[in-house]
């Protein structure tokens, strides 16, 4: 479990991510999520988008499970640990008392502690998103199983209102991006609706908790809760009080609804 100081960081480098979505900035290929090339004795410049007293490995952590965190930097110094992550990373130089980690090489600088093992494409040859997965079943789209993550799965179906000003391309990365605890949300296929003929269009904007008779309440409770901040910052309510049929093959799902004017 993040303890309070990470998890509120997780949550406003989700956020980052979003409004960096949103305005149309998208992150520069290099090395995959997961992995950041290491930069020991190093400290970056560049915008910081967060700034968290966080130690060395969750510091690395948190940014390289964050496409919107593009590197970061860690010192410590008297006992306390100042942990620094980047939306942009202009350049690097050396310093002693820092390590630093970057999605992609920094330009003019020493190679890192673990360079690629081939050269990196040209950016023009690069797509800074991967193909949509296959349909698996109308709105879904398959997945990777996660070896030891016991976490349910959830969906995520965002549905957009015709006319609605809000970028759910935008949304649907942030969620897919994001680590929630009670569940392993998956988002779907964004679909699109008339906004004179969906009922649920004439509501406010708002995020609806599916669960089915045999499944856990607390658990979609939990995934709003957590999804909250992405959610507030669009203007949108969470509840979580819908019942999935038997017939459906879902356990758990939430629906978002863009009915934005």
């Amino acid at each position: 479990m993040f303890d309070y100081t990470a998890r509120r960081l997780a949550l406003q480098l989700a956020i980052g991510t979003l409004s960096l979505l949103a305005s149309g900035v998208q992150r520069t290929n290099g090395q995959s999520m997961g992995e950041l090339f290491s930069y020991p004795e190093s400290e970056l410049s560049g915008k910081v988008s967060v700034q968290a007293s966080v130690p060395l490995e969750q510091c690395r952590s948190l940014c390289s499970s964050r496409s919107g965190c593009l590197g970061f930097d860690f010192s410590s110094s008297n006992g306390a640990s100042v942990c620094k992550f980047f939306e942009k990373v202009d350049s690097a130089h050396n310093s002693p008392e820092h390590t630093a980690g970057t999605r992609t090489l920094v330009a003019g600088y020493p190679p890192p502690s673990n360079p690629p093992l081939q050269p990196l494409p040209p950016l023009s040859q690069t797509n800074p998103s991967a193909p949509e997965a296959s349909d698996v079943s109308g709105r879904k789209v398959s997945y990777q199983e996660i070896p030891g993550d016991r976490r349910p799965i959830g969906w995520v179906y965002i549905n957009v209102c015709s006319g609605a000003p809000v970028n759910a391309s935008a949304l649907r990365k942030s969620v897919n991006d994001f680590v929630f605890e009670a569940l392993r949300l998956i988002p779907g296929r964004i679909e699109r609706f008339d906004r004179s003929k969906a009922p649920q269009c004439t509501g406010m904007p708002k995020a609806i908790g599916y669960v089915s008779a045999n499944a856990e309440k607390w658990r979609v409770v939990a995934a709003l809760k957590e999804m909250e901040p992405l959610l507030r910052s669009l203007g949108i309510g969470a509840l979580a009080d819908g019942k999935l049929s038997t017939r459906d093959a879902d356990d758990y799902r939430i629906e978002i609804w863009l009915s934005h004017q």
